[in-house]
């Protein structure tokens, strides 16, 4: 499936006259000792939690099974952390609720996690962050035990330089932009300069630990399933956008967040939406427009330290543009089309397959690494957010949206 993908945009960049820039082979990747650096995309985060029996379905996971590696992950028990959503019925409407109870932290405290990845993590969070006794909250479970009971208490990156590594994974950066998109508000962006410098200092020193690093660059973040555009809103509520749109103070081009919908749902169309529950287009331009210098950031730095970069940016705008097609299904970055989970962040199983199999052909094509790629038609039979009868055909506007209280949970997470 990665093939293919691969090749309608080999074939796209030489219909402009543009061929992709050839990268010897370095050589050959050793994973038998994998790190991975991240936010909560790279540690197996999934319908607004992070979980156990989620985890090991994450990117970053699959590679590690691919490839025959070890992969210790710092396990999370039932019902995770924060609070697991669950799919009662697809409906439509579909009808989600969260777990009841409260998780007891760590399956196994005792477990040196080798998948880092702290959600919630920004990328000075990686370099400077460090757990403490309190265990509070997620930075403290995953990188302070076990540590902690020794006295050792080190950052993403401080782990990762004692841990030996031969590969390291490095996917962060995303919620440098992340926490403007679903707060609502451009300000709450990285100030370019703090990201690169912060960038520039976790390449090299990651780099100088000798291990082969790939990297993953960052999408646009705009374009998830947790925001809803105010042309789908109009439709959701089946009224012209010209004719809603001066009333809730929208206009096409904006986004609106999930309190949003369900303020509609609750009070009707009855004034103009608070402004923390919109972001407008012209905040939607400075967030892309921050994305891609991340990017360019990024791109610098992967060469300046020898790193092949994965393509994230990409993948997630043929998502958008026309769906990615696994087996006979086309998946959308529509809620529940596929590839977003139930908090319209994360991947599902099938999207986190998806990842996988990008970051597995990087791999290959750049370190030698001879991975099998994920059975991603397998995956897909198997998940329970891709739905293969009636349901997949329920139209969009039909399909649901992000709970209210679940966003505003992640806001805190992201934001605080």
């Amino acid at each position: 499936m990665r093939f293919l993908r691969s090749l309608a945009v080999t074939v796209a960049l030489l219909a402009l006259g543009l061929a992709p820039d050839a990268h010897a082979k370095a050589s050959r990747a050793d994973l038998s000792r994998l790190v991975v650096v991240g936010d909560s995309l790279s540690a197996g985060f999934q319908n607004g939690s992070l979980l156990a029996e989620q985890q090991v379905h994450g990117y970053a996971s699959l590679v590690a099974q691919q490839a025959g590696a070890d992969l210790p992950l710092p396990e999370i028990t039932y019902p995770g952390i924060p609070n697991v959503l669950t799919l009662v019925n697809p409906g439509p409407p579909p009808i989600i609720v969260e777990a009841a109870g409260a998780s007891t932290g760590r399956v196994d405290p005792l477990v040196q996690p080798f998948d880092l990845a702290v959600p919630g993590a920004r990328v000075a969070d990686a370099l400077a962050t460090r757990p403490d006794l309190g265990f509070q909250d997620l930075t403290d479970l995953v990188l302070g035990l076990p540590g902690l009971f020794g006295g050792v208490s080190r950052s993403q990156v401080e782990w990762a330089e004692a841990l030996q590594p031969t590969t390291i994974l490095v996917w962060i950066g995303n919620v440098d932009a992340l926490g403007a998109a679903i707060g609502g508000d451009a300000a709450l962006l990285t100030p370019l300069a703090d990201f690169e410098a912060s960038y520039a200092e976790l390449m090299r020193r990651l780099a100088a630990t000798g291990a082969t690093i790939v990297v993953g660059n960052i999408p646009d973040v705009t374009a998830i399933a947790f925001l809803t555009s105010a042309e789908d809103l109009a439709e959701l509520v089946g009224a012209p956008l010209e004719l809603i749109g001066p009333v809730l103070g929208i206009a096409a081009g904006d986004f609106v967040l999930p309190e949003a919908v369900a303020t509609i749902a609750t009070q009707g169309i009855t004034g103009p939406l608070p402004p923390d529950q919109v972001l407008d287009a012209t905040e939607v331009a400075r967030i892309r427009q921050a994305v891609d210098d991340f990017n360019k950031v990024i791109e610098k730095q992967a060469k300046a330290n020898g790193a092949a970069v994965v393509d994230v940016n990409r993948l997630l705008e043929v998502a958008r543009r026309r769906g990615l097609v696994v087996g006979r299904q086309r998946l959308t970055t529509d809620f529940l089309g596929g590839l977003f989970s139930l908090d319209g962040i994360h991947p599902t199983n099938t999207g986190y397959a998806i990842l996988a199999n990008e970051f597995i052909g990087v791999l290959n094509d750049r370190f030698d690494a001879g991975i099998h790629e994920v059975d991603e038609q397998a995956v897909l039979a198997t998940d329970p957010l891709v739905f293969q009868t009636a349901s997949a055909l329920t139209p969009r506007h039909e399909r649901g949206h992000v709970h209210a209280d679940k966003a505003s949970e992640l806001r805190w997470m992201y934001n605080h």
